[in-house]
């Protein structure tokens, strides 16, 4: 057996040559289960609020100066980074009547889900959606996009990007729009011919779904909670891209599901990272027996491989959750697993 001294001395070699030898890994570093520095976290709605207006007062935006006024989430375990977690990046973003967010790219996917206010609209690659609460709107990767208020009150919305994985790809790059406003094309709502007609004569010059209205998720999220529910996540659906049927975006899933009163969801884990917000209604979520209880407008984050389920502590009326998950990379590579409590169920 070789002594602790001739292993240094072999070390010391390796070293000098920009390798290593295998015996110097650590056993920690090979778990026999999933682990994550990402730690459960809840941000309430009054300080992410009272963090916009402080903002608003001070910060100005305009192209040459600061061109989002935008609060980041922070999780704890990923204090150094100032990431939400490893693969997504959660913010807020205050928009003030007359205000135009200058048009840029990146290679960051993003998606924009309304909380509230009236008159804003975003603009990708020249398709112009009107903001409205309860609407889900994206950003894929490379496209221009501005945001302008023509309203008269403030707007804000969460903010969502795959920055820490780009990140880690060490693919990022950002280029500002160089012609001042980006123009608006006139052309048909995508939503009015996609599924099953499009307009005669065009195929993958279609234009991409991007808006995903309020009004037809709500109506879905009823008729669907009349037929079905998941024992897992209550009546729940996934915001599909229609021309593939695939994830919301390649490496972002977002969802919305709703709990009827007096709810109960069973225990699962899954290896995805999973960020909640509150957008009706109040409940208690348990994540590895912790339990975290939220009020609408609250934004709580789940570790990938913790065990959850979630509570509508009401018995009159439904709570609503609006969620994102990097469940499309650990699907892509087959790294995506789960597993079911069917006995959980706890009422809180």
């Amino acid at each position: 057996m070789q002594s602790s001294k001739e292993i240094e001395e072999l070390n010391d070699l390796l070293r000098g040559r920009w390798v290593s030898g295998l015996w110097n890994l650590d056993h920690g570093e090979r778990p026999s289960a999933p682990k994550t520095r990402v730690q459960p976290h809840l941000w309430k709605w009054h300080d992410i609020y009272d963090s916009l207006i402080q903002a608003k007062e001070k910060i100005t935006v305009s192209r040459g100066s600061v061109e989002r006024r935008v609060i980041r989430l922070v999780n704890p375990g990923l204090s150094e980074t100032q990431m939400t977690s490893h693969t997504i990046l959660l913010s807020f973003q205050l928009i003030q009547p007359g205000e135009v967010a200058p048009a840029h790219r990146h290679t960051m996917s993003a998606f924009r889900f309304i909380l509230h206010g009236h008159g804003a609209y975003t603009n990708v690659d020249g398709q112009k959606m009107i903001m409205e609460d309860g609407d889900l709107i994206l950003t894929p990767q490379g496209s221009w996009h501005e945001h302008a208020h023509e309203g008269d009150e403030n707007m804000i919305w969460i903010d969502g990007l795959d920055v820490p994985f780009i990140q880690a790809l060490q693919v990022i790059s950002f280029d500002p729009y160089p012609q001042g406003r980006l123009p608006v094309q006139e052309r048909p709502d995508p939503e009015m011919y996609y599924g099953l007609t499009r307009p005669v004569g065009e195929t993958e010059t279609n234009p991409p779904l991007l808006h995903y209205h309020w009004r037809d998720t709500y109506e879905s999220l009823q008729q669907l909670a009349r037929t079905t529910t998941n024992p897992f996540d209550g009546v729940a659906m996934e915001y599909v891209n229609p021309a593939t049927g695939g994830p919301t975006l390649p490496t972002m899933s977002c969802q919305i599901q709703m709990l009827r009163p007096d709810e109960s969801t069973k225990a699962h884990r899954h290896t995805s990272t999973s960020i909640y917000h509150a957008f009706r209604g109040s409940g208690t979520t348990i994540i590895n027996g912790e339990p975290f209880r939220w009020e609408q407008g609250d934004t709580f984050i789940i570790p990938l491989w913790s065990w959850h389920e979630h509570t509508n502590r009401s018995s009159k009326d439904e709570a609503i959750l609006f969620s994102m998950h990097d469940s499309p990379i650990l699907k892509a590579f087959g790294l995506y697993r789960e597993e079911g409590n069917e006995d959980s169920a706890q009422k809180i």
